[in-house]
């Protein structure tokens, strides 16, 4: 008889069930974000349904359902920016980048790094791990996600016996020899025999470059601006003056009379005032001098 199984153990048949429907529930969550950031609200359903995210991922035995099931496409769909740009919430991105870092994916088998090229999963994580916007610690984790990743898909060891065997075959960069000039008594050997014929090549030089001296000046001429003259600034006919100086005496004399006539009403208005008395008391005598007498 074969064994029996525990209570809580469930069947393949099971198990690929209830990753189905964790998958389409999960899905229809990450359209629901998209749909409600184009509508410009806030996209909370993926951070509501991020307990349920973590607890199936974090099952061993459920893992490799997943991974068979298209999980990477889906963490793909959870992480990637929304519709405006902007990044999903810090706790789903961190949450997300952790399960990855424990996630069982064998790279070293074909299907799996085929499925994980397909997925996208790989180039969300490159731009996570570049993004200015994103924490230190979730770049971190992204760097090191690629670095675990890119090794197995490039071919690259991590055997630092083997790094330093690449470093030790790279060909050494080397100057290109420095051509040194000849012996000064064998160009003065070779010279002497050539006499002539330097004279006329002398001679050939000197013309070629006289001819390329004027071209060069035609063509100086030709290209730069040649300065404008000075515009003589003597006017033959004086502009009409807008002023007139009758008016201008005409207003200095009314103004004059303006401050002569407030001048005579000020002094008016001092004349006729009232003057005010004198209301001080008269200072009393003891001995009785400037009393009046009354009969």
């Amino acid at each position: 008889m074969g064994k029996k199984r525990k209570k809580n153990e469930k069947s393949p048949a099971e198990i690929a069930l209830l990753v189905e429907s964790v998958m389409a529930e999960l899905e229809v969550t990450a359209e629901e974000d998209a749909e409600l950031n184009r509508q410009g609200k806030p996209a909370i359903s993926k951070l509501k349904k991020l307990p349920l995210l973590t607890e199936v991922l974090s099952k061993k035995q459920l893992q490799p359902e997943f991974l068979d099931h298209g999980v990477l496409t889906l963490l793909k769909n959870w992480l990637e920016p929304l519709p405006d740009g902007s990044l999903p919430n810090i706790n789903i991105r961190a949450a997300i980048l952790q399960i990855l870092s424990d996630f069982p994916i064998d790279l070293e088998q074909h299907d799996r790094r085929e499925q994980l090229k397909k997925s996208g999963l790989g180039k969300v994580i490159m731009f996570l791990s570049k993004s200015d916007e994103e924490t230190t610690s979730n770049r971190k984790l992204a760097k090191d996600l690629v670095d675990k990743w890119s090794r197995p898909i490039f071919n690259k060891s991590t055997r630092f016996e083997d790094v330093r065997n690449v470093d030790d075959d790279r060909v050494p960069l080397r100057r290109p020899p420095v051509k040194r000039p000849a012996n000064r008594a064998a160009a003065m050997e070779s010279r002497d025999g050539d006499f002539d014929l330097d004279i006329s090549r002398d001679q050939k030089s000197r013309r070629s470059t006289s001819a390329q001296d004027a071209s060069r000046l035609e063509s100086s001429s030709r290209l730069h601006a040649s300065r404008p003259d000075a515009t003589p600034m003597d006017f033959v006919v004086r502009p009409q003056s807008k002023i007139d100086p009758d008016e201008i005496r005409a207003r200095a004399k009314q103004v004059i009379q303006d401050q002569r006539r407030l001048k005579m009403n000020k002094k008016l208005q001092q004349l006729k005032a009232p003057k005010k008395k004198n209301l001080q008391a008269t200072k009393l005598s003891v001995e009785g001098r400037g009393m009046l007498k009354y009969l």
